[in-house]
Formats: C-alpha cells, sequence, structure tokens
C-alpha cells in the first residue's frame, strides 16, 4: 500500500537551501518539496495553485519577512501547516511568530534528525518550539498565562520611548537630545531593552524595533 505523500513548500531566499533540503528528504519517502520560492511575493502566487500540506518558511526574505508573509498566508490558507526554519536564534522571533500564526519554528544551525523532527510534529497537527516558548504558548491558551505573550509588554514606559526612537532610525545622540536626558542613560537603557527582549545584540535590538514600527505593532502604554 502506498503511503501518504506529504506536499511540502519551500520558501527561502537561497536556492542552495532549496537544494539542501531536497537532498535531507529524498529518502524520506513521504515527504515531497513540490514547489518553492524565493519571495514572499512569490510564495503566495504559488499558493493560488495546490496547496501543500506544509510551508517551510525563511524569517527574512528579500521583499518582506517571515511574520507579514505568515499573516497573509493565515488570512488567505488558514489551515496550511508552517514552520519557519532560520539563522535567527533570539527567542523573542519565536514567540512573534507563534502569535502570528507559525506552527513551529527550527534554526538552520540544528542537526537534519531534529528538522525532520521539527517536520513530522508539524505535521502532525503539533507545536514546535523551544520548550520555554511552548510553555507559555500552551498556559496562555489555556487563560493561565505566565506573563504577557508580548515582551514588549514588560518594557517601562520611559523604555518604550526610547524602544520606539530607536525603531524610527535615532542614534543614541539624537534619543538623548530629544528626551533631555544623558546619553549615558540612553546606552544603559538600550541594554535594559536588549536584555528584556532576549535580543543578542544592538544590531538585533535596532533590526527589531525597526519591524515592530514598521508594522504598527507596538502596545498601548500603561
Amino acid at each position: 500500500m502506498q503511503p501518504n505523500i506529504y506536499s511540502i513548500l519551500v520558501v527561502d531566499d537561497h536556492p542552495i537551501i532549496h537544494d539542501g533540503l531536497r537532498t535531507l528528504l529524498a529518502n524520506e519517502h513521504d515527504l515531497e518539496i513540490v514547489t518553492t520560492a524565493t519571495s514572499a511575493r512569490e510564495a503566495l502566487q504559488k499558493l493560488k495553485g495546490s496547496l501543500p500540506d506544509l510551508a517551510i518558511i525563511d524569517l527574512s526574505l528579500g521583499d518582506s519577512d517571515g511574520s507579514y508573509l505568515i499573516q497573509r498566508i493565515r488570512t488567505k490558507h488558514p489551515k496550511l501547516r508552517i514552520l519557519i526554519y532560520t539563522m535567527s536564534e533570539e527567542k523573542l522571533f519565536a514567540e512573534r511568530l507563534a502569535s502570528a500564526g507559525a506552527n513551529g519554528y527550527i534554526m538552520k544551525t540544528s542537526p537534519p534528525s531534529m528538522l525532520k523532527q521539527a517536520i513530522r510534529s508539524v505535521l502532525a497537527d503539533e507545536m514546535y518550539f523551544p520548550e520555554d516558548i511552548l510553555r507559555r504558548i500552551q498556559k496562555s491558551s489555556n487563560g493561565r498565562s505566565e506573563g504577557p505573550l508580548s515582551p514588549l509588554d514588560s518594557l517601562s514606559n520611559r523604555e518604550m520611548d526610547i524602544f520606539k526612537l530607536i525603531g524610527q532610525g535615532l542614534d543614541a545622540a539624537n534619543i538623548a537630545r530629544k528626551l533631555k536626558i544623558t546619553r549615558n542613560t540612553v546606552d544603559t537603557h538600550r541594554i535594559n531593552i536588549k536584555n528584556k527582549l532576549e535580543l543578542k545584540n544592538g544590531k538585533a535590538l535596532d533590526r527589531y524595533s525597526f519591524e515592530v514600527i514598521q508594522q504598527g505593532k507596538l502596545p498601548k502604554k500603561k
């Protein structure tokens, strides 16, 4: 009896990733990469045809980011399973993508066996995230949240002011001038914000704040 074949769409702006995943899954007779895309626009276009069982999506795409694509997919194809496959290791991204509607999240540095496990877990309608993120998602869905699902809610009003200005492209000196505080105070707040959001470095903070501002996802002030 022939096994059920699960069809997969791979969305990554590096064709070498497409080839690598094809090689990885070559011996998995019930998994087949049926189509690939290098951009969010191309992926959405291909989804107008036959809908696959799973979409494996990179977080950073040339024409948008993964969270935007997830939201578009969820609007048009709510039942499509989504696994994020990325180099971004900050937990904040995993939590944000879970909120956007991703079913799983795995690093590109993970061993092949773990990637296969992630694929099969998501195809089995299970969520595949780091354990601490998964606990928060599950508790939140049961009405017993351990805290705000968005780490942005943990920022103080002053930290949020600075976060918004960072997202608008202001450097520390200009932020200090605008808020009438010292440069050292701004630097201290940047460090605290980075730590609260569990971001790896200042560049990750700059990138994330810009994304939040562009997408209009700032929480209301306390």
